[in-house]
């Protein structure tokens, strides 16, 4: 496997139209990789919802903890 070091050094040597198609195929690779994270999430809490260890939560309840966790600063 090659570092990303590698990997930006073999894109910095293809065309522009090469360069440009590369990019839209990593984008729907990214964009597939993150619907079946989703989709694994979305399995694991109905799986936990149905055994009874997820409770539902009202909307105003979601929001708040939403704004609480955007005023958080990240851990970087």
């Amino acid at each position: 496997m090659i570092n990303l070091y590698q990997a930006l050094d073999s894109a910095r040597q293809l065309s522009l139209s090469d360069k440009e198609m590369l990019i839209e195929i990593l984008k729907k690779q990214t964009i597939e990789e993150r619907r079946k994270e989703i989709a694994t999430e979305v399995r694991e809490s109905r799986t936990l919802y149905a055994a009874g260890k997820l409770a539902p939560s009202d909307s105003k309840q979601i929001i708040d903890e939403l704004h609480s966790s955007l005023s958080e600063p990240e851990d970087n």
